[in-house]
């Protein structure tokens, strides 16, 4: 009792110093990125808000250049006044009072931040007008001013009221709310969810009393016999789950037009390029040529073979065949990964099993050409293989670590964003480890060296392409938005608010691109469905899903977040028994990509970095955890009912909405 007592106390004291560590490099990247004058956060004043020019949103990349707005504000003064001016102007700006210029931009865009202070003295009684033209370079120009004034005057200069908006000085309009929602004409062309919903409960209410019901029958022993004695388990339903994604795939396999997908044609061009010059392109050389290779390396290699036997439009179609099978391996692993989970528990084994299997953003990234799904694939196989050691720790041996660092190697090898499982699987693989009840040193030695062969082993599979990166470019990794590419593109917004990360809530009522929003409604909008319509900006190019019941999912979506939120919630209430049983690793993980995400979403002003589909490789994460936050529940008959009642709705929604 002793020793277990230590040990609790250990493994909780290293694991709250780690998450103060956590937090505190979190809080100093933030805030270094704050200070840089390239970040294009606008901080909150609170006698002003920002404002910019009316503009429609663009969906589209908008090309390198300058921009420029004229904003103006004209005011009547009854009396002599003094005023003092204070603005920031993002990035750059000049003023001029009455036509008269009374500050011309320096060219400096860099101190943008500093703000000006600006003195109008002894301004004469009568009509005024302040002129201020803001210039910018790959961004939308914004204002922020107010001032001060001597004595009483009713006075009030500061944005956005009165303030007026202009790109030519000849048409003039009100200026805009930085802070205001995009306008979306593609938006108007979907249903609500609410609607959506409505409309579908014929569909959806005979099918959760067919689940609900089928359950209660079973499980309280008052149906048929059939269905009292009916055995249905999660081996046989992660193989029926199989058999529906293969049905889906050979139906939709030619329906789908070869357009969709983001960045589909980039990604062709890395295969192409590989195919045909049989070796790996430099990161400057076109639009998707900084991802990582092992994707475009097997994607080339079938590409060759299959102009062997077919044309190339043929070709093309046959290359979708590798997503689609990453999405079926995906269901697999999600199974693999619930067994390891949870033991005997086989109703929590299927749920896990469905809910990360069907995740939506499966369905949408698993049939389209891109690297996302493989290396989904072996990240998710990373976490198996993490659970898996943590699990059976009297079974694990040197061959176990090497097939970790295998796994881990190859998930590196086909996306930057996989490095983040480094850290996260040695820390929670190597606590447990060192905290264990055994006395042996020989054994604890043991593992050491498991988790060094992991390490060399992954450093050999993935490591060299970093290397490479750091060798010709100074870097390891090099981003799509790096400025040594010289490949400059921008979209709106253009910047970053406090609201784009405090506001959620118009991704469950109007899903479709509300990553416009802000970073939370992009992330349930593309985590529970196709909410960017696979990269496509206009209504006709659409993808062919089921528009209503993929409206309709965006509210169904808040069942399993609760559920995800409740496992998170019940994981850290048990800290010392999460970190043992692999709950605090899965955590861990959506915790860090989501924090990752939020950093490269303030560093890089674009609507697109809001999406979920960075998180793929951790739908076992998501489903395990779903389950874990509803399972002290389910011995209760009628919840237990409930929830198959709406996992059969749900699960059956999103296999409808995605089979065209």
């Amino acid at each position: 009792m002793l020793r277990d007592s230590y040990r609790n106390r250990f493994v909780l004291g290293i694991l709250v110093l780690a998450i103060c560590a956590f937090a505190g490099a979190a809080f100093y990247a933030f805030n270094s990125s704050l200070l840089k004058p390239d970040n294009s956060y606008l901080a909150a004043h609170p006698k002003a808000r920002w404002i910019k020019l009316d503009l429609p949103f663009r969906l589209n990349a908008r090309n390198n250049g300058s921009e420029m707005t004229l904003f103006r504000r004209k005011f009547d003064l009854k009396d002599r006044m003094d005023i003092r001016l204070h603005l920031k102007a993002f990035r750059g700006a000049g003023i001029w009072l009455d036509g008269m210029p009374m500050r011309k931009f320096d060219g400096n865009m860099q101190k943008w931040r500093e703000g000006i202070a600006l003195d109008l003295p002894d301004l004469a009684a009568g009509k005024h007008e302040l002129k201020i033209a803001v210039i910018n370079e790959n961004a939308h120009p914004a204002l922020l001013l107010w001032a001060e004034y001597s004595g009483s005057a009713a006075l009030n200069l500061s944005t956005p009221d009165g303030w007026e908006a202009s790109r030519d000085d000849f048409v003039w309009n009100p200026a805009a709310d930085v802070a205001k929602p995009g306008r979306l004409q593609i938006a108007n062309g979907f249903e609500r969810s609410d609607q959506a919903l409505l409309a579908s409960l014929p569909l959806m209410l005979p099918l959760f009393l067919l689940g609900a019901g089928f359950v209660w029958m079973r499980e309280s022993g008052r149906g048929p016999a059939f269905v009292r004695s009916f055995d249905f388990s999660p081996a046989q339903f992660r193989f029926f789950l199989l058999g529906l994604w293969a049905v889906m795939a050979f139906n939709n396999f030619h329906d789908l037009p070869l357009k969709l997908g983001m960045d589909s044609v980039g990604h062709f061009k890395y295969i192409e390029y590989v195919a045909e010059n049989y070796r790996l392109p430099s990161p400057l050389e076109g639009w998707q040529m900084f991802q990582p290779p092992l994707y475009y390396i097997i994607s080339a290699v079938f590409y060759k073979f299959l102009l062997l036997i077919m044309d190339v439009e043929s070709a093309l179609y046959w290359l979708r065949l590798i997503p689609l099978a990453c999405g079926a391996i995906l269901i697999e692993i999600c199974y693999r990964c619930a067994v390891k989970a949870f033991d005997k528990n086989c109703s929590a084994q299927i749920g896990a099993t469905l809910i990360g299997g069907f995740l939506p953003m499966n369905f949408a990234m698993g049939q389209f050409w891109g690297n996302e799904p493989l290396a989904a694939v072996f990240s998710a196989l990373t976490i198996l293989m993490c659970l898996t050691i943590l699990k059976e720790r009297d079974r694990r041996n040197l061959k176990d670590f090497t097939l970790f660092g295998f796994y881990l190697g190859l998930a590196i090898l086909s996306k930057a964003t996989c490095t983040l499982l480094i850290p996260l699987v040695l820390f929670f693989v190597l606590l447990p480890l060192m905290a264990a009840k055994s006395d042996s040193s020989n054994e604890k030695l043991s593992c050491i060296r498991g988790v060094l062969l992991t390490l060399i082993t992954t450093s050999v599979i993935g490591g060299w392409y970093y290397l490479r990166n750091w060798l010709s470019y100074g870097k390891p990794f090099v981003g799509g938005w790096d400025k040594i590419r010289e490949i400059s593109w921008w979209q709106d917004h253009g910047y970053r608010i406090w609201e784009h990360f405090t506001s959620f809530g118009s991704a469950v009522i109007k899903p479709v691109y509300s990553t416009v929003n802000g970073i939370w409604d992009g992330l349930y909008s593309t985590l529970w469905l196709d909410a960017n319509l696979s990269g496509m900006s206009k209504f006709t190019s659409r993808p062919q899903w089921d528009d209503q019941l993929m409206m309709a999912t965006a509210l169904l979506a808040l069942v399993p977040s609760i559920m995800i939120l409740a496992g998170i919630g019940r994981t850290f209430s048990k800290p010392v028994r999460s970190v043992f049983n692999g709950n605090m690793f899965l955590a861990a993980c959506i915790v860090v990509y989501f924090t990752a995400e939020a950093y490269l979403y303030l560093n890089l002003p674009i609507y697109s970095t809001a999406k979920a589909s960075y998180t793929l490789g951790l739908l076992p994460c998501y489903g395990i955890l779903a389950m874990t936050g509803i399972k002290p529940l389910l011995d209760n008959i009628y919840i237990k009912s409930a929830l198959c009642g709406f996992l059969t709705v749900w699960g059956t929604t999103i296999y409808l909405t995605y089979f065209v």
